[in-house]
């Protein structure tokens, strides 16, 4: 069985000043920065859900031999791109285990995916999620028993509050460290963006 990672980098937010995914944190782009992270992950495919300035997006980062999803559909919501993803994935039906990422949360190591690989392998649960010194964060491990009741999500989905509210088994794997930081907004960004 397999295991693929699906990042998320669909969005759009007007408060930065150019396209999300290509502001700059430490001289190079987040996005790159979290696709140079994921070729770095225990998983057999790598999978990147581009949506708002997904022309630009591409022209600018080097995706390496990860697949690139562009999704029209995005600005109905964060289920969309979630939707695109893990219909690609259920089309290898070796595929088992999504690990879903944030493209904004650059930093993720190779050590944590494993450690959240490793447990959903071995406590057989839906999903797994890391705990982050009390505080429950990303990458979320989702086993293919889950993806239906995302498949037909529509609008904004919060995956946490899906995984804690569909009655399903989840792991958690908990981390003595902060969790990388997520630049959800332009003031995420060092110097506040500027």
């Amino acid at each position: 069985m397999s295991t693929t990672a699906i990042i998320l980098a669909a969005d759009s937010n007007p408060e930065f000043s150019g396209p999300k995914y290509l502001a700059s944190i430490v001289g190079e782009s987040m996005l790159q920065m979290v696709v140079d992270d994921a070729a770095t992950w225990p998983v057999d495919e790598v999978v990147v859900v581009l949506g708002a300035d997904a022309a630009q997006i591409a022209e600018a980062v080097d995706f390496r031999d990860h697949t690139v999803i562009i999704d029209p559909e995005w600005s109905e919501g964060s289920a969309s791109p979630l939707r695109a993803a893990l219909d690609f994935a259920s089309r290898n039906r070796s595929t088992r285990l999504c690990v879903v990422a944030r493209g904004d949360q650059p930093g993720v190591d190779a050590e944590t995916v494993g450690a959240l690989v490793d447990a959903a392998n071995a406590e057989g649960a839906d999903a797994v999620v890391p705990k982050y010194r009390y505080s429950v964060g990303w990458p979320v491990v989702l086993d293919d028993t889950l993806w239906k009741h995302l498949l037909g999500g529509e609008g904004n989905v919060d995956l946490l509050a899906v995984v804690a509210s569909h009655g399903v088994s989840v792991g958690e794997v908990w981390f003595d460290h902060l969790p990388p930081t997520v630049y959800a907004t332009a003031a995420d960004l060092p110097m506040g963006g500027r």
